[in-house]
């Protein structure tokens, strides 16, 4: 594998306390530098870990290793190829997390994350209206998604959207506030992003991507009005990233691999359309056929809320390039 000067450069400069969020992992800043939360401590773990002030250099108080950057980091402690580590890093190659023994679930590197699940409220009256009133989505896709417990209704009256694993465990949920005067919404602690809230459709061939999972909704129900067929929402598959990294999306591929079409609809915003574009080229170089749908309005669920009370959409500049 070669890389240029200009993919060194930029994975040297990667902030690796950003970095190892994206990758699920909680940052707590302790005096004058950082440290992963880890509840249940194992021999292993990254608890002796800290960063730096600068948020690059880092070391590991268990065994001595350091470095001064997050290219160090990932060939010292994730045992990756400095190759590996700046194509990784620079966006430029998906590394796949299963060929690297480090990276594996069996491994103490993932054995730190416990999902715990907010308590259910055993009914899902107001998220159902939330969902079907205030964002529109149709009724039976929000039946269906309750009924795979895919969606429920803590006790807070919050929305919990779940993610599940090849086994249909949960692995991930985030949670959105229903309250329209407040808005809160994040992940849950122990949540792992390598199994996003989805959607498995009839077509194989062809994913779409969303921030969010009420956009994927909004998405599916999308879907319905333009054919007329309450049915249409099941052709496609979908997956929300919850965010805008790509954590899930590798993840996801890595166990599909039918797929050769990635379809980003992503937030018409500064950062969406920032990743949509960079995501198209990464996976692009990788061989699928990759297409960025630029909304007109800010979101997915605006998108639909706009189409179905045909009210005009809300232009929103960004300084993201239109193709």
């Amino acid at each position: 594998m070669q890389v240029t000067k200009e993919q060194v450069e930029r994975a040297k400069s990667v902030d690796l306390v950003d970095y190892l969020m994206n990758r699920g992992y909680e940052i707590n800043k302790t005096g004058n530098g950082y440290k992963i939360k880890v509840k249940d401590k194992f021999p292993g773990d990254l608890s002796s870990l800290s960063v730096f002030e600068n948020r690059r250099g880092w070391k590991r108080w268990s065994n001595g290793t350091h470095g001064g950057d997050a290219i160090s980091f990932l060939q010292n402690v994730m045992e990756l190829s400095f190759q590996e580590a700046v194509l990784e890093l620079s966006g430029s190659q998906v590394i796949c997390m299963s060929a690297k023994a480090v990276y594996t679930s069996n491994t103490p590197f993932f054995q730190e994350k416990y999902l715990l699940l907010p308590e259910s409220a055993n009914e899902n009256s107001k998220v159902y209206n939330y969902l079907n009133k205030e964002r529109m989505i149709d009724d039976n896709i929000i039946r269906q998604m309750i009924a795979d417990k895919k969606i429920y209704q803590d006790i807070r009256y919050n929305a919990v959207f779940v993610g599940l694993d090849e086994k249909q465990e949960p692995k991930f949920a985030c949670i959105r506030g229903i309250n329209s005067s407040i808005s809160y919404k994040g992940d849950c602690n122990g949540s792992d992003k390598r199994y996003p809230f989805s959607i498995e459709g009839l077509n194989k061939s062809k994913l779409y991507v969303f921030e969010a999972p009420i956009d994927l909704l909004s998405h599916a129900t999308m879907a319905n009005h333009i054919t007329h067929n309450p049915e249409a929402w099941k052709i496609h598959t979908r997956i929300s990233l919850s965010g805008t990294s790509d954590v899930a999306l590798e993840s996801f591929l890595e166990s599909h691999p039918d797929i050769k079409e990635i379809h980003f609809v992503l937030d018409n915003d500064a950062s969406g359309q920032k990743a949509a574009e960079n995501y198209c080229k990464k996976y692009a170089f990788f061989g699928y056929k990759t297409v960025n749908h630029i909304l007109k309005t800010n979101d997915m669920n605006g998108e639909l809320i706009a189409y179905i009370t045909k009210s005009p959409p809300e232009h929103k500049k960004t300084n993201a390039l239109k193709k």
